[in-house]
């Protein structure tokens, strides 16, 4: 008698339990599956260009040192990469200079002509480079 007390008794919890879950599940059901009604948006409002906020910001021109070809140097070097970047880089000699411009515009597609290349590397080992150190010959002079 008390063997079929217990089966019973685990019959209700398993019917209550597996109640509970259908109950449970099929309200989650519902609530996911009612769709969150969209604004309406009119076509003229979506193609209407508005400015949100005009700001108005103060012009600084770049710490640069004067010589010849600062012009060149600040409107076509410094609208990729501000002037301290240079300046964290070593002395460069005129030939790693010259390959660092070309790199610049062959590479990352600066728009910087062949003329105003040489213009920059004059300016760029005038402040803050070296001229190339002249070819050392390996020839004895009798």
């Amino acid at each position: 008698m008390q063997t079929l007390r217990v089966v019973v008794v685990l019959l209700i919890v398993a019917v209550a339990m597996l109640a509970y879950a259908l109950w449970g599940r099929s309200g989650r059901e519902r609530s996911a599956a009612l769709p969150t009604p969209t604004p309406v948006i009119p076509v003229s409002r979506l193609t209407e260009v508005k400015p949100v906020k005009e700001i108005d910001l103060e012009y600084h021109s770049p710490d640069l040192p004067p010589g010849p070809g600062q012009d060149v140097f600040a409107t076509q070097c410094v609208i990729c990469h501000s002037p301290r970047y240079v300046l964290n880089q070593p002395a460069f000699p005129r030939k790693t200079w010259t390959a660092e411009v070309h790199k610049m515009v062959k590479a990352y597609g600066a728009p910087i002509a062949p003329e105003q290349e040489k213009e920059i590397v004059n300016y760029l080992v005038s402040w803050h480079g070296k001229e190339d150190m002249p070819a050392q010959s390996n020839s004895k002079v009798k």
